[in-house]
């Protein structure tokens, strides 16, 4: 007579669930019978996969697609894809996290943080309470959607999810949004009636670039390559007060930031702080013959700088040893590789193509500029290219799975 696994001790199946190390195998592990999934539920909120390796949440599917199906790839398994039921995502902006979570803002400016796998949402202020938000215009009064459309598009640069500590040693999850055309920075937490200002001191440019929170401090990036940071108080939960000091920028070594083909990403790499710059080029359709568009885009170069603390100035990085970094229209990340790695690969950057502006139209051809650099050789390896049957701006974005 075969076994009844599903009568195993509890206590057992609790140990086995926690060693297992992918999180596909967990999941798995869950939906056998009633008696493993009450073990694994039982310690899902401590558990981890070995490594945690972000999942890319890859854009909507607008066509023939009536369940709102999203598919999320996994990189480290080579490439699989999975098939995931996420109307929650569909008609807004989404901007991944290390923490599971992806922060989205909807068509009616609405902003919560939405976990894909179980579907937990935390709501936070309508965007329509951010400062400066230009409501006297006449897209505002006359046409609300375009002018929703505009905001999301346009207005809106970037959210960035931060995980704080609080003097009880809990945690609370903060959203930081780079927005308006002058790159301003405001932030808000969960029950907060509207968003707060940040502010920054007086420099040659307002203009932020990313925003990272790291060893309780908040850092921003300007577009001269200058550093502004903030400490977080933790007796309060989250404060953010005057600027301690102010890391001045280096325009004759970054003055090229200015240019929109650059990208600017802050993460936070071990105990280092990074700063990435992403080059990319147009190129014509005559060199790519499988497009329909007369130019695309490509990224062809990375630059990596760490800040040096004591000197206060950006030292060149040449080698990121067992690190691999993932950047894209999120919050971005840095992955050590572990040995048991199955496809990740360590000194890689692994790039989502972010240009939310491609997607405005029918006509332009976003999505498609994704890949692998590998900063020992500067090779590229294009790993995916895009679905065009997206819906409005939406893009790719990274994600670690968590419960």
């Amino acid at each position: 007579m075969a076994p009844n696994w599903s009568t195993l001790p509890l206590d057992l199946l609790t140990a086995v669930a926690f060693n297992l190390e992918s999180f596909e195998d967990f999941i798995y592990f869950s939906l056998v019978c009633r008696s493993w999934n009450r073990a694994s539920s039982s310690i899902k909120h401590i558990w981890r996969a070995k490594p945690e390796v972000p999942w890319l949440l890859l854009v909507e599917n607008t066509k023939d697609n009536p369940d709102c199906v999203r598919k999320m790839l996994n990189i480290d398994n080579e490439n699989k894809c999975y098939r995931w039921n996420l109307p929650e995502t569909f008609g807004g902006r989404c901007w991944g996290s290390p923490y599971g979570w992806v922060a989205m803002a909807k068509l009616d400016l609405s902003v919560q943080l939405f976990n894909p796998i179980t579907k937990a949402t935390i709501s936070f202020p309508s965007l329509e309470t951010l400062p400066y938000l230009p409501k006297n215009t006449p897209a505002y009064n006359n046409e609300r959607r375009d002018y929703y459309h505009s905001c999301l598009s346009g207005f809106l640069t970037k959210l960035i999810v931060l995980k704080v500590s609080q003097n009880d040693h809990r945690h609370e999850f903060v959203i930081m949004i780079i927005y308006d055309f002058h790159r301003r920075l405001a932030f808000a937490r969960h029950g907060d009636p509207s968003w707060t200002s940040v502010l920054i001191k007086e420099t040659t440019s307002v203009r932020i670039f990313d925003v990272v929170a790291m060893d309780n401090h908040v850092y921003a990036i300007y577009d001269d390559a200058a550093i502004a940071y903030w400490e977080i108080k933790e007796f309060f939960g989250f404060e953010l007060v005057k600027p301690m000091d102010y890391l001045p920028g280096d325009p004759e070594t970054f003055n090229d930031l200015y240019i929109d083909q650059i990208k600017v990403y802050l993460i936070q790499s071990n105990t280092d702080l990074l700063m990435v710059l992403r080059s990319k080029v147009h190129v014509s359709n005559a060199d790519n013959t499988n497009y329909d568009y007369d130019i695309v885009y490509r990224t062809n170069d990375f630059e990596i700088f760490k800040l040096n603390h004591i000197d206060k100035d950006w030292e060149n990085v040449e080698d990121l040893g067992d690190v691999a970094l993932f950047v894209g229209d999120n919050s971005s990340m840095s992955v050590s590789v572990a040995d048991d790695a199955k496809c990740l690969q360590p000194s890689c950057i692994y790039f989502t193509d972010d240009e939310s502006g491609s997607w405005l139209t029918p006509r332009e051809f976003g999505g498609h500029d994704m890949g692998v650099f590998d900063f020992k050789t500067n090779d590229i390896l294009r790993f995916y290219e895009g679905d065009d049957t997206r819906s409005f701006f939406c893009t790719p974005t990274w994600f670690i799975p968590q419960f």
